[in-house]
């Protein structure tokens, strides 16, 4: 009997080795087999790495490359315009299913802001580059191109094992409409001066996802001094009630376009940031900070703004500085860490703690950045303010009627810097002061 049952136990034993290369049978043995003896009490004793578990999905397609092969996928992502690369996009192949985002504000890590159970995962760098390793092979991979709310899933039709693989150029980018996937929800109160809608279409989001609050499109127009669009309310409806704000992830509130003093919806702006909510802010809106909540006038300082002189410089000092930095390079509209602005004011002067700066010239500062809430570590702040004291859109659109106001012409270099906050603003929120990491 005693026989027979060490037959049975080598058996199963085998088996489990058989099923997992990773499995070390020396080891195994080792842990057993301490005596020089194979008793029947050594192989009762259960080990986590006897058997192996099976693999599910996409990953029992990984390939076991020799040598140094290995199965990669490169290429680059673009705006969802096709032409504009971007950085910092995550990229990955889901081995889960995708779930949907909440159609709201919402305080979340992001580890949260991820779901499918990346099987590999990476970031696009300055160019907007990004090569995936390990990846699965074989036909019809999915691959998901990500970046706060924006998102898209694309299907690669073959990967081929133990080389590089590559996307074709164009194909991956962010999506132009709802049915092409995920795009946050986002409110304008319209500017003459910063026409942020115009700017938006000509990175790509189509013109039928701009509408009013009663409309299906994802992009919200609130009428303000700027562009109008059929049905748009006027930009009080949506600051001065906090369940209309925490309806969209990113409130634009270009010049002029402001609540101040005792209105109400400056606290409801400050709550709104608080709970995870976004806010890009342009030059005569700058009381929502300097007349805000908290400690938000403390962020700059409103009082001596210093005076501008071009070139402004960009803050090179910490990563995503020199990512901006790079990045317009890369598009020819900044030179050594510099770029030529039209149109600035000068609104603020230095900055403070918990605030960054991204654009300046000597004391003067023309854009910068906080985390909200600004009360908390910094490792539970989960909303961002955007500030910056120069028109976005000079000559974009003569006012009127969006979107056949707007100009169809190449973006200008401060509308590149509101392209990169843009997506960077929907981007889930990490320290400013080390490199992005892959959720």
């Amino acid at each position: 009997m005693k026989t027979t049952n060490l037959f049975f136990w080598v058996g199963i034993l085998s088996a489990g080795l058989t099923a997992s290369g990773s499995c070390n049978p020396n080891r195994a043995i080792q842990e057993y087999d301490t005596d020089g003896t194979m008793s029947e009490a050594d192989m009762a004793r259960p080990r986590p790495y006897d058997f192996a578990l099976p693999c599910v999905g996409l990953a029992c397609q990984k390939p076991k490359c020799g040598g140094s092969n290995s199965t990669t996928l490169s290429g680059t992502v673009f705006a969802p315009n096709g032409q504009d690369p971007l950085y910092n996009v995550l990229v990955f192949v889901p081995n889960g299913e995708l779930k949907p985002f909440d159609d709201g504000v919402a305080c979340e890590t992001c580890e949260k802001s991820v779901s499918g159970t990346p099987l590999t995962a990476t970031l696009t760098d300055t160019k907007g580059r990004f090569t995936l390793k390990d990846m699965p092979a074989g036909a019809n991979i999915p691959v998901v191109i990500q970046i706060g709310r924006f998102r898209r899933k694309i299907t690669i039709p073959f990967v081929t094992q133990c080389s590089d693989n590559t996307v074709m150029n164009g194909d991956a980018r962010l999506p132009r409409n709802s049915s092409e996937g995920d795009i946050p929800r986002i409110a304008i109160v319209t500017s003459t001066y910063d026409p942020t809608e115009c700017i938006l279409n000509a990175i790509g989001i189509d013109a039928n996802e701009f509408t009013a609050p009663s409309g299906s499109g994802r992009i919200h127009i609130y009428h303000g001094s700027g562009n109008n669009i059929s049905g748009a309310p006027a930009g009080n409806a949506l600051w001065g009630d906090l369940p209309t704000l925490k309806k969209y992830q990113l409130v634009a509130l270009p010049c002029s376009s402001y609540p101040s003093g005792a209105d109400p919806g400056v606290q409801n702006l400050f709550d709104y940031a608080n709970a995870g909510g976004r806010l890009f802010v342009t030059d005569l809106s700058y009381p929502v900070i300097s007349q805000g909540k908290g400690d938000w006038p403390s962020t700059g300082n409103f009082a001596s703004p210093g005076s501008f002189s071009n070139p402004a410089s960009i803050d090179t000092s910490f990563p995503k500085g020199k990512a901006l930095s790079d990045w317009l390079e890369g598009f020819g509209a900044a030179t050594g860490g510099s770029l030529s602005l039209s149109e600035t004011f000068s609104r603020v002067g230095m900055i403070k703690p918990p605030a960054q700066r991204w654009l300046y010239s000597g004391g003067n500062t023309q854009s910068y950045t906080f985390n909200t809430p600004t009360s908390v570590a910094e490792k539970d702040q989960c909303g961002r303010v955007y500030y910056s004291s120069f028109h976005i859109g000079s000559g974009r659109s003569t006012t009127g009627t969006f979107p056949s106001a707007c100009h169809s012409k190449p973006l200008t270099p401060q509308e590149r810097v509101l392209e990169f906050m843009l997506f960077d603003l929907t981007s889930c929120v990490q320290s400013d002061s080390v490199p992005p990491v892959i959720p």
